[in-house]
């Protein structure tokens, strides 16, 4: 497992850092549930119980992860991996996906917070 994929300020456990590992590879290889396979493989087997969601997207080291699977994480988050105007058929850069990438997860998370903090 290749710790350079994650921030070095990462609050994740090592089982949640194998998690989120899984999840990259399985996106990458399948089009099944990446989160049922990594799931059942790193918790239920083992007989342990995810009490938590593990936000992986916060912690992951955009830099270090290669491009196939950038496109995969991409392509799940409904991020566009081809150009948007006039080249509408040529795959954007990793420096472009990482920037939609990042935007995206900076947003859900300032909403996610504005929901909690409206609850109270």
């Amino acid at each position: 497992m290749p710790e350079d994929l994650f921030k070095k300020r990462a609050l994740l456990t090592k089982r949640e850092r194998k998690y989120c590992t899984c999840l990259l590879k399985v996106r990458e290889k399948t089009k099944i549930n990446p989160y049922a396979i990594c799931t059942k493989s790193l918790y239920n087997l083992q007989g342990i119980k995810r009490r938590k969601i593990v936000d992986c997207d916060y912690n992951y080291n955009y830099e270090k992860i290669p491009v196939k699977m950038l496109r995969s994480l991409a392509n799940e988050r409904k991020v566009p991996i081809k150009g948007i105007r006039s080249n509408r058929n040529k795959l954007t850069p990793k420096k472009t996906l990482i920037n939609r990438l990042s935007r995206q997860i900076t947003e859900r998370r300032s909403e996610r917070y504005q929901s909690l903090k409206n609850k109270k």
